[in-house]
């Protein structure tokens, strides 16, 4: 499975194809990604931070999560991500980089009537970062996201992907964004990952686009299963230059 995953990652970062992107289209602060890619010769950075608290007294925190799109050619962008990242449990705090993904996203579809604007992203998260943050081998995923546009001020975005982790995770996110008033989107999500353990969540929040390359959010959930987090917000940005 990992080599079949590999061989996919390679293939798709050997495709291009042709596109007009005029502004910033940002795969935060929703887990789906979006389906648009950066436009070539442009940079995409996108920061922000996530805490989750646990019954158990657990909390696990985000401090840095920062996602570099570049991008490259016609429809195609490169991703660099690297977090760091923190877990406190009964009073014990243990923090470091989490290990460095490397990635492509490559626009496949533009939107037409009902058929979806669609993307296929592909990665892989490296043996690097803190040892408490590593994973034994490299971690490839595969995420197909599509959009669709029902109108002026109402969006729809889905993903369905797959990780080769150690449970070998299928994943669904289903988002839905309203447009409340100039440059401020309100969006609802549920998500979830399937592997030996199912892990359901819900996520809400507030997105202000303050002019074409420069964006803030907020963001809340909770969660719906045994291994989920009872709670957790985030906050965060993404600039265009």
């Amino acid at each position: 499975m990992k080599n079949f995953l590999a061989s996919i990652f390679l293939a798709i970062s050997l495709i291009a194809f042709s596109q007009d992107e005029e502004s910033i289209g940002t795969d935060r602060p929703t887990q789906s990604a979006g389906a648009t890619v950066v436009a070539p010769g442009d940079y995409l950075l996108e920061v922000g931070f996530v805490n989750e608290k646990f019954s158990e007294g657990i909390t696990n925190s985000t401090f840095v999560n920062a996602l570099l799109r570049i991008g490259i050619i016609e429809r195609f962008e490169f991703r660099v991500t690297q977090n760091y990242v923190g877990t406190k449990v009964s009073g014990d705090r243990t923090s470091g980089l989490s290990p460095l993904t490397l990635g492509t996203k490559v626009h496949l579809l533009d939107e037409h009537e009902w058929k979806p604007q669609m993307s296929v992203l592909a990665q892989v998260t490296l043996e690097t970062g803190d040892k408490n943050f590593s994973p034994d081998s490299p971690v490839t995923e595969i995420r197909f996201n599509f959009q669709n546009t029902i109108s002026d001020q109402f969006a729809i975005g889905y993903n369905l992907g797959f990780a080769d982790t150690d449970y070998n995770e299928f994943l669904y996110s289903l988002v839905f964004g309203i447009s409340v008033g100039e440059g401020l989107t309100l969006f609802a999500e549920p998500y979830a990952f399937f592997g030996d353990d199912p892990d359901h969540r819900f996520n809400a929040g507030l997105v202000y686009l303050a002019n074409p390359k420069t964006q803030f959010d907020v963001s809340f959930g909770v969660g719906m299963s045994d291994i989920s987090p009872d709670s957790f917000v985030g906050f965060g940005a993404a600039f265009g230059f």
